[in-house]
């Protein structure tokens, strides 16, 4: 069968798998993947389509059915997909747009949170991983009887006081974190939204943490205006206050926008908009929101409190499922105002969660006998052990099923463990082994048996999973279906002179596993490296042809002179961006030699849009070599060893 042929089928049967032109809302394509909205997702045959020439996976998010084709061929199949179909192209952004109308309000809720809160975990797990080093340092007993680490070396009295400064400061002003994330979100000034965060923390206010004591006191600050009593209080360790009032901005803000003349419109818009914005914070909003995240906080902790080893065995059950949706997100919140309380109980559970998934995708990797899936689940399962799950859930656990169940049932058991022993973090941080640090001295050891028996019960029963005769089928199905995968990819592709890919970029060499998107992460594209660079060049690795360059020239494809096919994908969906803040400096078709500027870019304005410009280096025909390794980690000049390639 020629290219021609296989394009043409693969896209018909496509067609007819995901339910038809009639179950297709929008169509379009990115880098590596044919990303569709569909009207109803049950009607699309996912087994079949994950068995249909050239689809390398399958998942959805978001709203869109998302189905991994890659570089270059993702293209030819789209191009003929939608003649076939009589379907109109849509850009990424229209895509996007149909995606979230097709949500439900709680998808609408999740994606929202997860959208003003995921790009706050950084700040969040450094402060909380601080505040779990001040733990250690000042836990009494932890490695001195009747002392701490600071009393028995004095020395260390200071280290542990800047330490305490540095992880508090992010709690302290987190309204001014999350005013600006949730009015970027909203669509208004996102500086505007830190002022109202900043405002809701300022010193002249009561320290929220002294309310209790000034009610007792009747010490209350307040405002009197026009005969209006407004209490002087401030929203430390709020969230949901926050959100509101960033969208009160964001609304106001639109409105004044749209009625104020050009003239006085970058005068007045702001002030008022401030103004407005904090006047109905402080007079309506900011009570009531307070009242209804204390409801929350409240709910969760009867639950543990009243259920207890139940409802930690329920919620470690239900968790990954949670995480597989994204759901997750939305309890950052709910963690947030319980540690402001005094301790949380969902960092624990979720620790067992992801160390269940860990568990299982190692026995997995034992199980199978597909090496390319071999090799996902070692890396995988160990990163998820360190709070990263999505390679080993959407990488093995999900594809194989029988993992996942297992996962599922380990983290019931770790979580009503230490829902038995009543573990809670004093500090949010990185859900895994490492978590440990958050929780109390007292609680450390019972963290790391309730994360030993999730890792064990998963483990055990993914073994036994797979060894039932429904799952052994389906483990010998897929299996067979890889072998004939590589076999067909020997075929299509000649074979490689052994040799090494030197780094297009200048900047920081990291694991492909650490690149923040599921696809890359578990190497479905084919294994590599990635750079988080530190200038906004491209240059070529080798000689070679420019195979593929995007539209929105925001990834390209090198064939090299030794048949080595490379994927440079410069960020993570930045196809969404449609071609801005990037320009080629190549057309397709073009010869280059090493070192020839391929493509520029603008680091800044694409993080500023809320973009990563981690940059994975993929070796699109992996299956051609018995071995890619990664040479370097850490600093990298462009030109500089990165990929090492062995023959088959």
């Amino acid at each position: 069968m020629t290219k021609e042929e296989r394009y043409q089928a693969s896209a018909k049967e496509l067609l007819r798998l995901v339910g038809g032109k009639e179950n297709i809302i929008s169509a379009a394509h990115c880098a590596t993947r044919l990303r569709l909205v569909l009207k109803d997702e049950s009607k699309a045959d996912v087994d079949g389509i994950l068995k249909v020439d050239l689809v390398k996976g399958q998942f959805a998010n978001g709203g869109q059915f998302q189905i991994i084709i890659g570089s270059g061929t993702v293209n030819e199949v789209y191009k003929r997909f939608i003649e076939i179909g009589g379907i109109a192209e849509a850009t990424k952004s229209e895509v996007k747009q149909a995606a979230a109308q097709k949500m439900n309000p709680l998808q609408r809720l999740v994606k929202t949170l997860s959208d003003v809160f995921v790009p706050l975990i950084p700040a969040l797990v450094a402060s909380g991983l601080m505040m779990g080093l001040n733990n250690v340092l000042t836990a009494n007993g932890l490695f001195i009887p009747g002392q701490s680490l600071v009393e028995a070396y004095p020395a260390l009295s200071d280290i542990a006081a800047m330490i305490n400064t540095f992880a508090s400061a992010a709690y302290a002003f987190l309204p001014i974190l999350i005013g600006f994330s949730a009015t970027k979100m909203f669509g208004g000034n996102p500086y505007l939204g830190a002022v109202i965060g900043m405002i809701m923390v300022s010193g002249d206010l009561l320290n929220a943490y002294a309310y209790g004591t000034a009610v007792t006191e009747g010490t209350i600050p307040v405002w009197n205006i026009l005969g209006l009593t407004i209490e002087k209080v401030g929203y430390q360790g709020t969230v949901l206050p926050v959100l509101a009032a960033s969208y009160i901005l964001s609304f106001v803000e639109k409105k004044l926008h749209k009625y104020i003349p050009e003239i006085l419109d970058n005068l007045l818009t702001p002030l008022l908009t401030v103004m407005i914005t904090g006047f109905v914070t402080f007079t309506v909003v900011g009570g009531i929101m307070r009242t209804a995240g204390d409801m929350l906080t409240n709910s969760f902790v009867w639950m543990h409190d009243t259920l207890g080893i139940v409802g930690g065995m329920v919620l470690g059950f239900l968790y990954s499922p949670l995480t597989m949706t994204g759901m997750h997100h939305s309890l950052l919140p709910v963690d947030i105002q319980m540690v402001a309380a005094g301790g949380s109980f969902l960092l624990a559970i979720a620790s067992c969660n992801n160390v269940a998934q860990g568990g299982a995708t190692l026995c997995a990797m034992l199980r199978t006998k597909d090496k390319k899936l071999k090799s996902v689940a070692a890396t995988s399962g160990v990163s998820a052990m360190l709070g990263i799950t999505e390679p080993a859930m959407f990488g093995v656990n999900l594809k194989l099923k029988y993992p996942f169940y297992g996962a599922m049932i380990g983290a019931a058991l770790g979580g009503g463990y230490v829902t038995l022993t009543n573990v809670l973090n004093t500090a949010p941080g990185t859900a895994g082994i490492v978590g440990f640090v958050c929780v109390p001295a007292s609680s450390m050891l019972n963290f790391l048996i309730g994360t030993a028996i999730s890792i064990a019960a998963g483990f055990i029963f993914t073994y036994i999973m797979s060894n039932m005769k429904k799952f052994n089928k389906e483990l010998e199905k897929k299996e067979t279906a890889a072998e004939e995968t590589e076999d067909m990819s020997a075929d299509i592709f000649p074979e490689a002179e052994k040799g090494v890919i030197c780094s297009p970029l200048t900047g920081k060499a990291i694991p492909m596993s650490e690149v923040p998107d599921d696809t890359f992460a578990a190497e479905v594209l084919g294994k590599g490296m990635a750079v988080i660079p530190s200038e906004g060049k491209v240059v070529a690795p080798s000689h070679g042809e420019v195979s593929t360059l995007f539209d929105t020239k925001h990834a390209i494809g090198i064939t090299t002179k030794d048949g080595v096919e490379l994927l440079i994908h410069v960020g993570v969906n930045t196809v969404e961006l449609n071609g801005k803040y990037y320009e080629a400096h190549v057309a397709q078709g073009d010869q280059v030699k090493p070192g020839q500027l391929l493509l520029t870019f603008d680091i800044q304005k694409i993080q500023k849009a809320g973009y990563s410009v981690a940059t994975p280096v993929i070796i699109a025909n992996t299956d051609d070599y018995k071995n890619v390794e990664g040479l370097k980690n850490g600093e990298i000049h462009c030109m500089e060893p990165l990929i090492k390639l062995e023959e088959s």
